[in-house]
């Protein structure tokens, strides 16, 4: 828009008013937006971020009145601006809403020039008006034409995202069933065994020696099919959304001491060397339970595939709004297949500090135990006192626990030098 060169002489005094004013109307147009119950991101924003490329729209609406040539393309001004606003998270209702309060400032200015010089013309007035809004229209557009790109292209993304997450899901069933099948295999053994023995004490002629260890052998196994069991019916109330956070404030450096004080039997006996660290108090709002059945799941598995060395409990405040703890061991490793399978079904993004184990799981060859066959006395005690297998089901049900507590499960493990599981969460922690 061009303004009649007859007006030059009061439009050069207008001109010269906005600018004096400049730095009060981006002060005005920001109390607005604070103000403003609709606009709930502004008061993030610092004073560059807010302003962010506005000061150069106000730039060519100057050059715009006073006729010059436009050091700024505006069309290129307005995008980039509906850009930043895209990335601070602003919804475009919210970007056209903050823009539509500047256009008012603006205007509210130049009805207080006329204030001010009441002599001026109307007319110049009215065209003054009309460039600011044609302006501000255009940098609306602008904003908007960059939203509209960016959800084009999310649209387009989340179609395929969407088909990942098909395919994912797809994979993820699979080796849920081979979980499943393995954990299937791990009782079979259990019951053969215990089958065996029982149909052994049945037998004449054993010593009393003999009784006691096919005794103690069954009630082992008795035991840990009991503890399965168990782990299992967790894993399904887990999956099925059953489970609820009991949010409160406790200290979690306290409940990880006595928790490695009360597994220091359990790896004694196994010549373990079991140790603590970390500062003595660290205040927590979040699910103690949920937090005492991960740490248990993950320090008894630590135990019971650790066969010597040692393991390590550690927690430590890690920025202001998070903590974490971990558990490392120095036993063999976990498998690649069961890493990977914990690896794709983690909610959270696994920070780039982590080394994930590779791969996919692959299915598990369950080999038939025919139930009428008694193995010999020796062969038998081998068989009860191998390590039980079946840890899968219970990192299962840490990772759900992780889930539900939005935290962050980095598992590090190295064939034949140990395994790290570091568990991050928030300190606060949301219901």
């Amino acid at each position: 828009m061009i303004i009649s060169s007859d007006f030059q002489q009061p439009l050069a005094e207008l001109v010269s008013y906005l600018f004096t004013r400049r730095e009060a109307i981006l002060n005005n147009w920001r109390q607005a937006c604070e103000h403003d119950p609709l606009l709930h991101r502004i008061s993030s924003l610092s004073r560059e971020e807010f302003n962010n490329l506005l000061p150069v729209i106000l730039n060519i609406l100057e050059e715009r009145l006073l006729n010059k040539p436009q050091e700024a393309d505006p069309a290129l001004t307005a995008t980039s601006h509906g850009l930043h606003r895209w990335q601070k998270a602003f919804a475009l209702p919210e970007t056209m809403r903050e823009l539509s309060h500047l256009t008012q400032i603006l205007l509210n200015e130049v009805q207080a020039f006329q204030e001010l010089f009441p002599q001026t013309d109307a007319k110049l007035l009215l065209q003054v008006q009309q460039a600011i809004v044609l302006l501000m229209d255009e940098t609306i557009n602008g904003s908007v034409q960059k939203y509209d790109e960016f959800q084009r292209l999310e649209a387009a993304n989340r179609l395929s995202a969407l088909q990942q997450a098909l395919e994912q899901i797809q994979a993820l069933s699979r080796q849920r069933g081979d979980l499943l099948r393995t954990t299937s295999h791990d009782l079979k053994s259990s019951f053969g065994i215990i089958n065996s023995a029982a149909t052994v004490l049945k037998m004449e002629g054993l010593s009393e020696q003999e009784r006691d260890q096919f005794l103690d052998m069954l009630n082992r196994n008795l035991t840990h099919v009991q503890s399965m069991l168990g782990s299992l019916m967790d894993l399904s109330r887990l999956e099925a959304g059953e489970e609820v956070l009991q949010i409160q404030s406790f200290d979690a450096a306290k409940l990880l001491n006595e928790l490695v004080v009360g597994a220091q039997p359990m790896a004694t006996e196994r010549g373990l060397i079991l140790r603590a660290d970390g500062p003595d108090s660290l205040v927590v709002e979040s699910d103690p339970v949920k937090i005492q059945r991960i740490v248990q799941n993950l320090l008894l598995n630590a135990i019971q595939y650790t066969p010597t060395g040692f393991i390590s409990v550690a927690w430590s405040n890690e920025i202001d709004m998070r903590w974490m703890f971990s558990i490392q061991d120095s036993g063999p490793g976990i498998e690649s297949s069961l890493t990977g399978l914990l690896a794709k079904q983690l909610k959270p993004t696994v920070d780039s500090t982590s080394s994930m184990g590779p791969g996919e799981a692959q299915p598990v060859p369950i080999l038939p135990m025919p139930g009428h066959e008694i193995p010999d006395g020796q062969l038998l005690a081998e068989r009860a006192n191998e390590s039980p297998k079946g840890e899968g089901v219970g990192l299962q049900i840490v990772k759900r626990l992780c889930e539900l507590l939005n935290a962050n499960l980095d598992i590090e493990t190295r064939a034949g030098r140990g395994t790290l599981f570091r568990v991050r969460m928030p300190i606060h922690q949301a219901n």
